[in-house]
């Protein structure tokens, strides 16, 4: 599919080197949307000809942001869909013991980032009767020991989108969050787990041990198409997707 052939406009999504990102701005494509892939670290291997573009970007960074609001504006196509997906994991800590550097650096990627980033390009956003999607997690409305610093940013996010959506009532834009829960999946998944546990394979895998398919980043890539793919009337609030096996934040189903 070339540039002009995509009928749907142009999607930006942030984080989108690997993980939930990249299977997004992949299942977007082939829902008919040119995609700019915004991340920090740009792939390696270039991408095959596609309506894919990537974009270097660092959502703590204003001038980076504004860089990205620049090639939106310069596109031939209109912005019609925001994915917020950038964010960093944290280091399991308790609170008493946790290192303020994470929750000052999760906080600034994962609340301040997406902020920022939607400010940038709201404006076109309106006018194109877009939508803007945000990535959460179901633990911004359980938290668990250890990951208090994770948790608070994806709860802070989790109010941004609510009271965004009530600020915006009335305006011509969709504003969705969507929360996965256990997710196993490429090796974006992997850094998250690998972040948290340090590089202690013996504890990620302790997390998975006996529990049948968790989430992928292409289960998460689905939902945001579906929500992006409403008709325009059809504002999809909140979607939380969990693995079957994992009833609650606390309760997971293993096998062995």
């Amino acid at each position: 599919m070339t540039r002009t052939e995509s009928h749907r406009g142009l999607a930006v999504v942030t984080g989108a080197s690997a993980g939930i990102g990249r299977a997004t701005a992949k299942a977007l494509e082939q829902a008919g949307y040119a995609v700019i892939s915004a991340s920090r670290r740009l792939p390696t291997v270039p991408p095959a000809p596609s309506s894919i573009t990537t974009h270097q970007l660092d959502v703590t960074d204003a001038d980076s942001v504004a860089a990205l609001a620049r090639t939106v504006d310069d596109h031939p196509l209109p912005l019609t869909l925001l994915v917020n997906n950038a964010g960093i994991p944290t280091a399991a800590a308790t609170i008493a013991d946790s290192d303020l550097t994470d929750w000052r650096g999760t906080y600034d990627t994962n609340v301040v980032g997406a902020v920022q980033t939607t400010q940038a390009l709201l404006p076109a956003l309106i006018r194109n009767r877009g939508h803007v999607q945000f990535i959460g997690s179901t633990v911004g409305r359980v938290p668990y020991e250890r990951g208090a610093a994770y948790a608070a940013s994806k709860y802070a996010l989790t109010a941004m989108v609510q009271t965004l959506r009530l600020e915006l009532c009335g305006q011509p834009v969709r504003i969705t969050e969507i929360a996965p829960g256990m997710m196993r999946g490429d090796e974006a998944g992997g850094e998250f787990m690998r972040t948290r546990f340090k590089g202690d394979k013996d504890a990620i895998a302790a997390v998975y041990q006996g529990v049948e398919h968790p989430l992928t980043p292409e289960d998460i890539a689905e939902c945001v198409v579906w929500c992006a793919t409403r008709p325009t009337h059809v504002d999809i609030d909140l979607m939380e997707v969990r693995p079957l096996a994992q009833a609650a934040q606390h309760k997971v189903h293993r096998t062995a």
